[in-house]
């Protein structure tokens, strides 16, 4: 049988124009597209972002709200030049980078529903809408640069001099998004009949292995845990690199307890894949 004519598709899924045509189910995007599994762990080039825009296409066409977050969406460079270190003051950055993270992906899943609801009569939707009005008044400022700007709040409490009661109160509203926790039950009630999907792909992209960009994955991976249990119409998907993963144990401690919810790509016979599926 002559193999002329077959096209098998571009090496990088990002580049394949044609992806949709040359993509190849699999039961790992099964999972993904199940719900069962939101979390992608792989070499580069072993599929994770060819499963992420199919799904994405997908989503789509059932008029799912899709966001996808890309490298120029998070710069490691930027975080290690803005904060303190945690040397330099009394930080918990993983978990000052968890909080920012869980209101990086409610805001824009906030927006998201509010600029699809028919609704504007709807409390849900004028207690989000007037959130969204009097606080990020239609800024179209980066992630990077939204996660920064919470992330600087938790650096000004921290590192000031006053009174201890006074700044363990306000720690403890930005660690429990007082500002937008009443807001939860509102965006509940709007993705009631649509959906929301966050994409977090290339997290290796600029890697430095810093504290910062390791603190940076690591809250964003317990964000997405946190806000994926609010809803299931709202997920978040992330994909890391095989080595990202095995380097920042704060990531692979929490996922042993969400286990079910990885998947490896492209290696089964690794031990943290044998874990992940419950055989390790």
């Amino acid at each position: 049988m002559s193999l002329k004519g077959i096209r098998l598709g571009m090496p990088a899924a990002e580049r394949d124009v044609d992806l949709q045509r040359n993509f190849i189910s699999s039961d790992i995007f099964e999972a993904i597209e199940s719900g069962s599994a939101s979390i992608l762990i792989g070499n580069r080039g072993s599929g994770k972002s060819a499963v992420f825009r199919m799904l994405a296409a997908q989503e789509r066409e059932k008029n799912t709200a899709v966001v996808e977050l890309f490298p120029e969406d998070y710069s490691y460079e930027l975080l290690g030049s803005i904060l303190r270190s945690e040397l330099e003051g009394a930080w918990a950055k993983q978990g000052s980078y968890a909080a920012s993270w869980k209101y990086v992906l409610l805001v824009l899943a906030m927006k998201e529903a509010v600029s699809r609801y028919n609704n504007a009569k709807s409390p849900s939707f004028k207690a989000i809408n007037e959130y969204l009005r009097d606080n990020i008044k239609g800024q179209q400022i980066s992630v990077t640069d939204r996660l920064l700007s919470y992330m600087k709040r938790f650096e000004g409490v921290k590192i000031a001099g006053y009174e201890f009661g006074s700044k363990a109160k306000d720690l403890k509203s930005l660690y429990g998004l007082e500002e937008i926790v009443h807001l939860i039950k509102y965006l509940q009630d709007l993705l009631a009949n649509q959906k929301v999907l966050i994409l977090v792909d290339e997290l290796d992209r600029g890697w430095d292995a810093s504290e910062d960009a390791r603190q940076f994955v690591a809250g964003l991976f317990q964000a997405a845990i946190y806000v994926n249990r609010l809803t299931p119409n709202l997920r978040i998907l992330i994909s890391l690199r095989r080595e990202l993963y095995d380097n920042i144990p704060e990531i692979y401690d929490d996922a042993q307890k969400v286990r079910d919810l990885v998947r490896y790509v492209g290696n089964r016979s690794h031990p943290r894949y044998q874990a992940a599926a419950g055989r390790g």
